[in-house]
């Protein structure tokens, strides 16, 4: 039976990978990033409608507080491993499907990177080189995050990880396909907009 600890940090995983950082941000400049660009309230589009200093914020934020969470249940109570990874995973839920928002919320890549960079840091930067170098050359930020998260689990295989590491990593594929199922649509279109570039509603 799961302790009680884990259920705590759990649900208070959720709770803060929910707050809707850009949005909030946003208010702060009288912006409602949600009728801005593409609506999303991710980093991308925080940087593309309010710049790179309030962009940089809330995707550093929205590291964190996937990191945060993550970090406690990994070093500090110590949680088991697929409790580790549950708590990671609530954060990346939260921030996807935010209570505070009527479920709403972005994409979680900022949430993925942060969990990911308590969790198998090394291999975060492999993927993240794979982001890196997607976006360079085509200028799709969408299609970097989909080749990050595809590169993650093959990358954890490769390395040895447990089951419960790669399990996770699939879960974060399945979920950020899905938050991405529209830009896929526009890729395969040739209709998505590139880097910086003005968003189309919806993405």
């Amino acid at each position: 039976m799961p302790s009680l600890e884990f259920l705590i940090i759990a649900v208070a995983a959720y709770l803060l990978g929910a707050f809707p950082t850009a949005l909030v941000v946003g208010k702060f400049r009288n912006i409602d990033i949600t009728k801005h660009g593409s609506g999303n309230i991710g980093g991308t589009n925080a940087m593309r409608v309010m710049g790179a200093g309030p962009g940089l914020a809330v995707m550093a934020i929205d590291i964190l507080k996937a990191a945060l969470p993550t970090y406690v249940a990994a070093h500090v109570i110590p949680l088991e491993t697929w409790q580790v990874m549950t708590v990671a995973l609530a954060t990346v839920i939260g921030h996807n499907w935010s209570v505070y928002i009527g479920f709403r919320g972005g994409k979680g890549i900022a949430c993925t990177i942060g969990a990911c960079a308590v969790l198998f840091p090394a291999v975060l930067l492999t993927g993240f080189a794979v982001f890196a170098l997607t976006i360079a050359i085509t200028k799709y930020v969408s299609l970097g995050s989909i080749l990050m998260m595809t590169a993650l689990p093959i990358l954890l295989w490769l390395w040895n990880y447990g089951l419960e590491y790669i399990l996770f990593a699939l879960l974060i594929l399945v979920i950020g396909t899905y938050r991405h199922r529209s830009n896929i649509k526009r890729l395969v279109t040739g209709t998505e907009s590139k880097i910086w570039g003005k968003k189309n509603r919806g993405g």
